[in-house]
């Protein structure tokens, strides 16, 4: 019986196939990953060609910023730039966990370590092997913790819960915090040594709030995102929409402005997104600070309100209006020019402002 060639070499053809097509998707995530965090900004560049050198090292790296700056999709963008970017990359929350749920998603456990343990569980560090473990909101982990994983920096070495078996694992590890991670060591929340071992190369990303010129060009990026994610066209944006975007200081960040973007994008089928069509708790934001306000200032704001509202529906009638209003045609002249309100022939308001006293 003959041997086919191909049928030899088929397992290895395939396996560089393989190969080739993680490689392809690996330079496809890196750069969807690259798009969705938008640069615009001198400061933002810096960053990256920080990134460019440090990616190539397997050196700890901490990224320091407020919450929603973007600090888990620079360090995955990290990972994609590094020659650990075909291996995991495995993100682990600190802000959830203390005690032994600290231990047990870090190291894992054997079958019937404690109650619940039914079969025998990797922690992260086993996950990570060969790739990346990111730490997210590492100030968070409990001071009894920090010691266990201290000892776990030094060697990369461990032993599951309730397990004899030393595992060595090889892991690239990139950190997080929102803190300040000095002033905590200065509280005793802390540990000196572990900050040291986590702050070989620290990455500051600045609020949005830093950065306000990079706006348009977010909200810009995030309606194309949504606009193939969603199959509908997107829309284009007012400059007073971008004006008052770049007047408010986004506490949230990044992720606060796209999370909007994406909420009007939803309840809205405009093609243009007018300051109208942002939620109601946004412009809270810019209100006038309450005034006292006198009988007669009350009931002139609730009459203009009416007026301009039923002339704007029924396209500036004035006939239809009044009866609308139940008051005479007479009447609403006689309440438009005390109060100067003036619409056009559509009804659309065009100007008005309270009567001098």
């Amino acid at each position: 019986m003959k041997t086919n060639l191909f049928d030899t070499q088929r397992p290895f053809v395939i396996i560089i196939f393989l190969v080739k097509l993680q490689s392809l998707y690996i330079k496809h995530l890196e750069k969807s990953i690259m798009q969705e965090f938008i640069l615009g900004s001198d400061v933002m560049h810096s960053i990256m060609k920080e990134v460019d050198q440090v990616a190539k090292y397997d050196v700890n790296v901490l990224i320091i910023g407020e919450s929603g700056t973007g600090k888990e999709l620079l360090a995955k963008i990290i990972h994609l730039q590094s020659p650990r970017a075909e291996n995991p990359f495995v993100p682990v929350n600190c802000g959830i966990l203390s005690g032994l749920m600290f231990e047990d998603k870090l190291f894992g456990h054997e079958k019937g370590s404690f109650t619940g343990a039914i079969r025998r569980e990797k922690g992260c560090l086993e996950l990570a092997d060969k790739g990346t473990l990111f730490l997210d909101e590492v100030a968070e982990i409990p001071l009894e913790n920090q010691v266990d994983f201290l000892r776990v920096l030094e060697d990369f070495q461990f032993i599951r819960i309730g397990g004899n078996e030393l595992i060595k694992v090889d892991i690239r590890l990139i950190s997080a915090t929102n803190k300040d991670l000095k002033a905590e060591m200065k509280q005793g929340s802390f540990r000196d040594d572990l900050f040291y071992r986590l702050h070989l190369v620290p990455i500051y990303i600045p609020a949005l709030r830093e950065r306000k010129s990079v706006i348009p060009k977010m909200v810009d990026r995030f309606l194309d995102q949504l606009a193939a994610n969603y199959k509908r066209p997107k829309p284009a944006v007012k400059l007073e929409v971008i004006d008052i975007f770049s007047r408010y200081n986004w506490p949230g960040n990044v992720r606060e402005l796209k999370n909007l973007v994406e909420r009007v994008f939803i309840i809205n089928n405009n093609d243009v997104i007018n300051i109208e069509h942002l939620p109601s708790d946004f412009l809270w934001h810019f209100r006038d600070p309450p005034k006292m306000m006198n009988l007669e200032d009350v009931k002139q704001s609730a009459e203009t309100k009416a007026i301009l509202d039923v002339l704007y529906r029924v396209g500036g009638d004035r006939k239809q209006a009044a009866g609308m209003l139940d008051i005479s045609p007479r009447t609403l002249r006689h309440k438009l020019n005390k109060y100067n309100l003036k619409v056009d022939r559509k009804g659309k308001p065009m100007t008005y402002r309270l009567s001098d006293k």
